[in-house]
């Protein structure tokens, strides 16, 4: 299991992109579930979309082991969400439908519990089955970095505070493999989470 966890954002960075985000983001239209025990905000503002990719080129610039050519990312090949957990909220394990890196930015601190979970193998947060589980109390400004689309992952309940955090999905629909010395283009199906 490959996983990151690279500082994004500073305190008052953190701060500015919820802001930005409630201000933006729209409610999706998803029933209230077991899998779905959090509050979520989408973000379409290519503005705010702009900000966070340069980061992530930033922050990726140097990691050898993307499979993919990080400057053919743009904002079409992103989405982005404020999600908020309190009051025991909680995000079931799931993987992504088509994202080939998932991050996940911390940009509260103000919460107890509401660690991340990451998982080779489905397992149940509402049941408390997090055997065999790894679990991360991600910082304020840092995120963990993985491929959610083959990567068991949810957040564990939230009991006092409001953990918010921006989740990033690099959903391209045309990039190429790096494999050694040879180079394919791959193409992906996208679909919306």
């Amino acid at each position: 299991m490959l996983v990151k966890n690279n500082f994004f954002f500073s305190k008052e960075e953190c701060e500015e992109i919820v802001v930005l985000c409630e201000k933006a983001g729209i409610t999706p239209i998803h029933k209230i579930d077991a899998y779905n025990k959090w509050d979520m905000l989408r973000i379409h503002d290519n503005s705010i979309k702009e900000k966070i990719l340069e980061r992530y080129k930033e922050v990726f610039s140097n990691d050898t082991t993307l499979s993919f050519d990080l400057n053919a990312i743009t904002t079409n090949h992103i989405s982005l969400s404020l999600t908020r957990y309190y009051d025991g909220r909680f995000l079931e394990m799931h993987r992504d439908t088509s994202s080939e890196l998932t991050s996940v930015v911390v940009l509260t601190d103000n919460f107890e519990d509401g660690r991340f979970v990451l998982s080779d193998d489905k397992v149940s947060i509402e049941h408390k089955t997090i055997n065999d589980t790894h679990l991360y109390s991600i910082s304020q400004g840092n995120a963990l970095t993985f491929n959610g689309h083959t990567i068991w992952h949810g957040v564990m309940p939230v009991y006092e505070g409001i953990r918010k955090s921006l989740n990033i999905w690099v959903e391209p629909e045309s990039f190429k493999i790096q494999s050694g010395d040879n180079e394919f283009e791959v193409k992906i199906q996208k679909s919306f989470l």
